[in-house]
C-alpha cells in the first residue's frame, strides 16, 4: 500500500477522525504523574546495552528464551504461554490490542508485575499497571523515543516495543520471533476484528483458537510503521536487526541470532 493510499483512508472520513481525536484526548487524562515518573526514571537507563523485542510468531522457541534471559528483553501479548517452557522472564511486559487485553487482563498478573497498556485501555488501578499516553498514528509517520511524553501506534505492538527499547536507550535492538506473516489473513483492514481461520499464526497452538475473534493483522501498514521506525533510528544512530529465525520481515536488517548470543557479529 503506498502511502498515498494510507493517507486517504485518514481523510474520507473526517468526522470519524474527528471522534477519535477527541476520544483519544479523554484516554490520555489516565496517564498522570505517577506514570510519567515512571517512564522518566527510565529515560535511557540502559544506555549503550542491547535489547531484544520478542515477536510471538511460530518461529520463537524457548530454547532462544533461555539463551537470553540475562538481557533486557520486551514481550507482549499471550508471552505467558511460554513460560512453563523457560526460565527467561521478560523486564518489560506491553498489551496494546483491546481483544487480547480484554482476554488476559483479569489473569495477566499472576504472570507478570507489571503490565504496560496504552490509555486507550483500562487497567485494574489495584495492581501495577503503568500507561504510556497513546498517540495517534499518522499518514506521515510518527515515532517517540520518550515515553514521557507518548507513544505512537502502529497496528502492531512490536511498534511500540521498539520505542520502549529507544527510550531504555538499548542499542543495538534486536527483534525475534517476528515472524510478520499471518496464515489466512490477506489484504485485512486495519482496526477490524476477523474470525481466526484453523491455521497456527503463533507459536502455541493454545495462542489462538479456530473461530476465535481476533484483530486483524494489516500487513501493508505494519510495513509503513517499521520502515518509519527504521528511518528515525538510523538519524539517531541507534542499530536495529531481525535476529527472527525465517520469516518474512526484510525491513530491517537481517543477522543470525546464534552469532548474535555469542557476540560474534561485527558491524
Amino acid at each position: 500500500m503506498s502511502q498515498q493510499n494510507i493517507s486517504n483512508k485518514y481523510y474520507l472520513e473526517p468526522h470519524k477522525a474527528i471522534c477519535k481525536v477527541l476520544q483519544n484526548i479523554k484516554f490520555n487524562y489516565r496517564f498522570n504523574n505517577e506514570h510519567k515518573d515512571y517512564w522518566k526514571t527510565l529515560k535511557d537507563k540502559y544506555k549503550g546495552n542491547r535489547g531484544f523485542i520478542i515477536g510471538n510468531g511460530p518461529s520463537l522457541i524457548s530454547s532462544d528464551l533461555d539463551k537470553i534471559k540475562d538481557e533486557i528483553s520486551i514481550a507482549s501479548n499471550k508471552i505467558s504461554l511460554i513460560f512453563g517452557e523457560t526460565s527467561w522472564r521478560p523486564n518489560f511486559f506491553t498489551v496494546a490490542d483491546p481483544l487480547v487485553w480484554k482476554k488476559i487482563s483479569n489473569n495477566i498478573h499472576d504472570d507478570i508485575d507489571i503490565v504496560h497498556i496504552p490509555t486507550t485501555l483500562s487497567g485494574d488501578s489495584n495492581k501495577k499497571t503503568i500507561y504510556w499516553k497513546h498517540g495517534l498514528s499518522s499518514p506521515f509517520g510518527r515515532f517517540s523515543k520518550n515515553a514521557e511524553r507518548k507513544l505512537y501506534g502502529g497496528q502492531t505492538i512490536t511498534f511500540q516495543n521498539i520505542q520502549i527499547a529507544a527510550h531504555l536507550g538499548l542499542n543495538p535492538i534486536y527483534l525475534i520471533g517476528c515472524d510478520h506473516f499471518y496464515a489466512g489473513e490477506k489484504n485485512v483492514i486495519a482496526n477490524q476484528a476477523i474470525i481466526q481461520g484453523s491455521e497456527q499464526t503463533h507459536f502455541s497452538k493454545e495462542y489462538r483458537s479456530a473461530g476465535e475473534i481476533v484483530m486483524s493483522a494489516p500487513i501493508h501498514e505494519m510495513n509503513f510503521s517499521f520502515n518509519q521506525a527504521r528511518k528515525f533510528l538510523r538519524k539517531e544512530n541507534i542499530q536495529i536487526y531481525n535476529a527472527t529465525r525465517g520469516g518474512h520481515l526484510e525491513i530491517f536488517e537481517r543477522v543470525d541470532l546464534d552469532k548474535v548470543i555469542l557476540n560474534e557479529l561485527t558491524y
